[in-house]
C-alpha cells in the first residue's frame, strides 16, 4: 500500500477529521462502530468516544456526523438520542453542516450537543487528519489485501464483531470475546509471517478494547482492597458478567432437565459438572486477576488504550518493542494468558 494517505470521499472526511479533533482531545475514539440487537444490523456510530474523567467516573460519548447540504438535523438529534439510550452510552454529540442557531438551542433541550457548520468549517481547514494515521477505510484495505483473509478465519469479519461489542456492552462477557480474538491474531502474527504486520495491527486494537473495557469495569471496583478486587476481577474473566453465581443458575437448570428426562441422567450430570469444573479450573483466569488488579496498572489503563489504538492505526508500523513498559507489561501478561511464547512472538521476522 502507499505510504500517501487514500483520497476520501466528504463524508468519510468529516469523520475522520472529527475523529482526529477529539483524540488530540485526549478521548479513546474508534469510527464506524456497529450496532447490532439481536443479531439484526441496526446502524453504524459514526464516532464512539471512551473518556475517563476519574477514578470512579467514566464516559462513553456517540457523535452522529452528517456532511450533507440538507442535514436534517433535528432529525439527526432525536436519532442519536435514541441510539444513546439503546447502547447506555453517556453523551450524544451532532456534527453537522447546519448553522441555524435554534437547532444548537434545540439539542440543548434535549442533551445533545450540536457541532455546527462554524465548527465544522474551521475542523475542514486543519491539517490533513491521515497523514500520519490511516482512515478506517484504510485499516481494512490493509486486511483484504491479504487475499486469504476470509478463509483464513474471516479476519475482517473478526475485527467488525470486535468493533461492534463497544455498543454492546463494556462488560467481562465483551472481555472474554476480545480474549478470543485477540489470540487468534496473536498466533497468526506468528504463523502467517508474511502478514505479521496487518496481524499485529488487528492484535494491538483488540487489545485496546480489552483495556478499555477492564478501565471501565474497575469504576465499580475502585474501592475495594487489592486481593478483592483481583478475585472479583478473576472471577469476571471465568464466569462473565453474571458470575459464578449466575453460571451455576443457568448449570443447574439444563443439568435437571437431563437428571430428569435422560436415560442415566444422574450420571450424565455428573460428568457434565466435573467436565465444566475442570475447564473453569484450566482457564488460569487468576493472572489476569493479580495483573489487572494492581493499582499501577488500573491507573494506565486509559492511557494504554489509546496507545494500542495508535499503533494498530499508525500510518508507520512501529510494533510493541517501541512501546512503553506499560502497554509491554499489559501485551505479556495475554501471551502468558494465551500461553504464547513470548519469545517466539517477538522475535519472530516481519514478513514481506
Amino acid at each position: 500500500m502507499s505510504k500517501s494517505p487514500q483520497v476520501l470521499l466528504k463524508g468519510p472526511r468529516m469523520e475522520e477529521l472529527l475523529r482526529s479533533y477529539f483524540l488530540k482531545a485526549g478521548y479513546y475514539v474508534v469510527r464506524g462502530v456497529p450496532f447490532i440487537y439481536e443479531g439484526f444490523d441496526v446502524t453504524d456510530i459514526d464516532l464512539w468516544l471512551y473518556s475517563r474523567t476519574s477514578s470512579v467516573s467514566r464516559e462513553i460519548t456517540l457523535v452522529d456526523a452528517k456532511n450533507k447540504k440538507t442535514p436534517q438535523a433535528i432529525e439527526r438529534i432525536f436519532w442519536v438520542q435514541g441510539l444513546r439510550i439503546a447502547t447506555k452510552a453517556t453523551n450524544a454529540v451532532v456534527a453537522t453542516t447546519e448553522k441555524r442557531q435554534e437547532v444548537k438551542d434545540f439539542g440543548r433541550e434535549l442533551g445533545v450537543l450540536v457541532l455546527d457548520g462554524t465548527f465544522l468549517g474551521k475542523l475542514d481547514k486543519t491539517d490533513a487528519p491521515n497523514a500520519l494515521r490511516f482512515s478506517e477505510e484504510e485499516f481494512f484495505s490493509k486486511i483484504d489485501e491479504y487475499s486469504l483473509n476470509k478463509l483464513d478465519g474471516d479476519w475482517r469479519g473478526r475485527m467488525v464483531l470486535s468493533k461492534s461489542l463497544l455498543a454492546k456492552s463494556l462488560s467481562f462477557d465483551s472481555c472474554n470475546e476480545w480474549l478470543s480474538q485477540g489470540k487468534f491474531f496473536a498466533e497468526q502474527s506468528i504463523t502467517k509471517s508474511n502478514q505479521r504486520e496487518t496481524a499485529l495491527r488487528c492484535l494491538y486494537m483488540v487489545c485496546s478494547f480489552i483495556a478499555v473495557a477492564v478501565d471501565y469495569c474497575m469504576k465499580e471496583l475502585s474501592f475495594h482492597e487489592q486481593s478483592e478486587r483481583s478475585t472479583l476481577i478473576k472471577d469476571g474473566f471465568t464466569y462473565g458478567s453474571k458470575g459464578s453465581a449466575g453460571l451455576k443458575k443457568i448449570l443447574n437448570v439444563a443439568m435437571g432437565l437431563i437428571e430428569e428426562h435422560a436415560n442415566d441422567g444422574m450420571a450424565i450430570s455428573r460428568q457434565v459438572r466435573s467436565s465444566v469444573a475442570r475447564q473453569l479450573d484450566a482457564l488460569n483466569t487468576a493472572m489476569l486477576g493479580e495483573f489487572f488488579s494492581k493499582n499501577d496498572v488500573a491507573k494506565t489503563l486509559f492511557p494504554v488504550a489509546k496507545e494500542f489504538e495508535q499503533m494498530a492505526m499508525n500510518r508507520e508500523f512501529s510494533s510493541h518493542a517501541a512501546a512503553t513498559p506499560e502497554l509491554r507489561s499489559m501485551l505479556y501478561c495475554l501471551l502468558d494468558y494465551w500461553e504464547i511464547d513470548r519469545v517466539m512472538f517477538s522475535n519472530m521476522p516481519k514478513g514481506g
